[in-house]
């Protein structure tokens, strides 16, 4: 009777076959999207050591961009002993630099909610360049991005930005547009249509409350995924 290898090691064998395919397309061919995959893949190994540093070489070596924004996710979830704890926001802060998405929205909270990081930006104004996070992330496509630079027009930054409800509508209507059901929610109803009255108190709050949950969300340790 022939031997039928099980369901089991069929599995093993076809993750050591394509182990291999990325390592050689990696190391043989230089290819960057293949590096990429190969620290994608150690991740599904719960490799996380290991994908951190393919994950930071191919960021580095190959400035590909998602690769610096998976490192830095790595480094939230896992934080590695001895790695400088705002490493991952240098390396969502280049992720941005790059062109992707969520990096610079990551960039924008960490800025935010962590006031090592503040100390270490190198801008003189650390509140601006949220905003100017914020706003690189929604052209790139990101809705909570488009969201949150909303709410900073909505309220204004002191000495920085000027509150502007029409630039705040813009974001929403951008978000929404995203598919962002909170934006969609202000536009509906909560944010004024006409730019020149007064603005509602209790939306300030609601939006100011709203703004935080997403904050706290975004910052929780999880694995990274591709968005």
């Amino acid at each position: 009777m022939a031997w039928i290898p099980s369901e089991k090691e069929e599995k093993k064998k076809l993750l050591v076959q394509l182990g291999k395919e990325y390592r050689d397309k990696c190391y043989r061919d230089n290819s960057p999207r293949d590096c990429h995959y190969l620290a994608h893949f150690m991740v599904t190994l719960q490799e996380a050591a290991k994908a951190a540093t393919i994950f930071r070489k191919t960021c580095d070596e190959y400035q590909y961009g998602e690769s610096c924004q998976l490192y830095a996710g790595l480094l939230r979830a896992f934080k590695f002993a001895g790695v400088d704890p705002i490493e991952s926001f240098r390396y969502d802060r280049k992720g941005c630099q790059l062109g992707r998405a969520k990096s610079c929205l990551n960039t924008a909270l960490d800025i935010v909610s962590d006031g090592n990081v503040r100390q270490v930006v190198d801008e003189d104004k650390p509140d601006l360049l949220v905003v100017e996070m914020l706003d690189r992330g929604c052209n790139l496509g990101c809705d909570d991005s488009c969201y949150l630079a909303g709410g900073a027009y909505l309220v204004g930054v002191p000495g920085l930005l000027e509150k502007n409800v029409s630039t705040a509508y813009k974001y929403d209507v951008k978000a929404c547009q995203l598919g962002n059901k909170l934006a969609c929610a202000n536009l509906s109803g909560a944010l004024p249509m006409k730019t020149n009255g007064a603005m509602s108190n209790a939306f300030q709050v609601r939006r100011l409350q709203l703004k935080i949950n997403k904050e706290l969300s975004e910052k929780s340790p999880k694995l990274p995924g591709t968005t």
